[in-house]
């Protein structure tokens, strides 16, 4: 079954990058902003709902997604707490959509079009109640100490998922598919101590075999949080 909802997180200030834009997601990469970048690539994916979860400057964002043309059926939700962990703006945009499975997206990070089209075709095997989109390129990584990183035990299992790991595997790109088991391991960790991100749900649903990882393959992607990562995303752009 094709996933119809997307969520796109956009809700943390974004003072590294500083865009003179106004709000990160309408960051403009090759004469597109971030915001129309997503849109464009998960309709090309069949999606038909999108949920972007604001915060910062969300008045910003909500006059730019009003005049946004698409045939996307598109909300903007808030969340309050954006200075916690991304957890809570995962569970904000979630609770538009209660039990269904979705895209997951930061909304800072740039994929080249034809990675929307690949990933489209992915089918989770039954046991999957989560994926991460991983980079298997190490040497392409730009900023790879802000990066998050993956390393898999012998058996290709995750036994670490952290910035701060060494050695490691793998680098995440900022998209999940999600599923309402995703969700109840964010709530879990969200219990224990009042916060919670992506990272908490990776270990969740991994520690059970319910998660997998999938290569991004060829295709370019980049976290445009600095202005030299803006610059290395046009880079990347110009060349797809």
């Amino acid at each position: 079954m094709k996933t119809k909802n997307a969520v796109i997180l956009a809700a943390g200030l974004g003072s590294r990058l500083d865009a003179p834009e106004g709000h990160k997601l309408l960051a403009v990469i090759g004469g597109q902003s971030l915001l129309q970048h997503h849109l464009d690539g998960f309709s090309a994916m069949g999606v038909q709902k999108v949920i972007i979860v604001s915060g910062y400057r969300a008045e910003d964002l909500n006059k730019a997604v009003l005049a946004y043309e698409s045939d996307l059926h598109i909300e903007v939700v808030i969340n309050t707490d954006y200075e916690k962990s991304n957890g809570l703006s995962v569970l904000t945009g979630a609770s538009l959509i209660p039990g269904e499975q979705f895209w997951l997206t930061m909304g800072d990070h740039f994929f080249v079009p034809a990675f929307y089209r690949d990933l489209g075709q992915y089918l989770p095997a039954d046991h999957v109640k989560g994926m991460l989109v991983t980079d298997l390129k190490l040497d392409t990584i730009y900023d790879m100490p802000d990066a998050t990183k993956v390393r898999l035990n012998s058996e290709g299992k995750l036994d670490a998922i952290s910035k701060e790991i060494d050695p490691f595997d793998l680098v995440d790109c900022g998209m999940f598919w999600v599923t309402p088991d995703f969700l109840d391991s964010l709530t879990t960790a969200l219990g224990k101590r009042g916060d919670c991100s992506t990272s908490d749900a990776v270990k969740g649903l991994a520690a059970q075999g319910q998660f997998e990882f999938w290569d991004i393959g060829p295709h370019l992607w980049q976290d445009v949080d600095t202005p030299g990562a803006r610059a290395h995303a046009e880079k990347i752009n110009s060349h797809k």
